[in-house]
């Protein structure tokens, strides 16, 4: 049931970032180096984030978010953000166990205004959180550490960048890569 509902929401969240964009979401050309580094970094208010669904991996769940510059200029994409959840009506700051993902990290990058770069964040389902006795004790213990309304706080950024549809269980820890594009 859960990857039914991530491919159907990854596929929505194309379609409306299709729509905000304007155009097809363009995967950036060149990461970010000292020549560029005049360039602001991008804040809240020039991003607009999507869940663009998930990957998995020898008990690993990899989650891409796509983040799209709706600003008017050119800004940087760099370093690691803060990460929050909801449970309740409370916000949480997660914890983050790790910086760099199972599946790597990403390189800084410039992006021009609506086009997009990427936040890898991932979570694990094998470790000695979930091994406490029978499915509804395993359930208990996933649902205590699981955040929805997921959205992300950039240095130096009062406005977080929200993630719909985002959900985690962070029971066996949370990875964080940089914001930024993968080259390949």
């Amino acid at each position: 049931m859960k990857h039914f509902v991530a491919r159907q929401l990854f596929g929505l969240t194309l379609t409306v970032l299709c729509l905000v964009a304007g155009a097809t979401i363009t995967s950036i050309g060149t990461p970010a180096s000292a020549t560029n580094s005049q360039v602001p970094l991008c804040t809240g208010s020039e991003l607009l984030g999507a869940y663009a669904g998930y990957g998995a991996a020898t008990g690993n769940f990899i989650y891409d978010v796509v983040l799209i510059n709706v600003g008017h200029t050119s800004c940087r994409l760099n370093g690691y953000p803060t990460i929050q959840g909801m449970k309740g009506a409370r916000t949480f700051t997660l914890h983050i166990s790790k910086h760099g993902t199972f599946a790597g990290n990403l390189l800084p990058t410039e992006l021009p205004p609506r086009v997009s770069g990427r936040l890898l964040l991932s979570t694990a389902d094998n470790c000695n959180g979930l091994n406490v006795g029978g499915t509804a004790e395993i359930e208990r213990v996933a649902a205590a550490h699981t955040y929805s309304h997921v959205s992300i706080k950039l240095r130096g950024s009062a406005q977080e960048v929200d993630i719909p549809g985002l959900t985690v269980d962070i029971t066996c820890g949370l990875e964080v890569s940089r914001m930024g594009w993968s080259p390949s």
